[in-house]
């Protein structure tokens, strides 16, 4: 397993839970994934949301990909970095409806791109759910 069976299952499969802290609390929510020609996963959310207020104070974060039909699921960890890259944001508001809101605003500083370049992943499904300790870790 490689960076290159984690980049598949994402594009795959581009939505995922992702869990963050406050203070000593979890939070949980979805976030879709885009993949750009840097093999990096990407996020968009806005700086005035309390996600965004989280992942600044504790950019630590896990992530779980489901396979469509629930046969095989993959947690990541990681951190996220902002990125202020004008082009990839451009790039999303051209390219998806969710973000048509944003067009003429990719230099916004409320519109947040966020990467994770570097991590650890685990694929798992049923067969091996309780070998969790076993199941290869993929350093990226």
């Amino acid at each position: 397993m490689s960076l290159e069976n984690i980049l598949a299952f994402v594009k795959e499969n581009p939505v995922c839970i992702v869990a963050t802290t406050e203070g000593d609390q979890p939070h949980v929510r979805a976030f879709l994934s885009v993949i750009f020609d840097d093999n990096c996963i990407y996020f968009t959310t806005a700086s005035t949301k309390s996600v965004f207020k989280q992942i600044a104070s504790n950019p630590k974060v896990e992530l779980c990909y489901c396979s469509q039909d629930y046969s095989r699921m993959m947690r990541l960890t990681g951190k996220f970095e902002i990125v202020d890259d004008r082009q990839k944001k451009q790039t999303l508001i051209d390219e998806r409806d969710y973000l048509k809101p944003w067009k003429g605003k990719a230099d916004d500083p409320v519109f947040i791109l966020l990467r994770i370049s570097h991590g650890a992943a685990r694929f798992w499904s049923l067969e091996n759910n309780m070998k969790e300790n076993e199941i290869q870790e993929i350093v990226f």
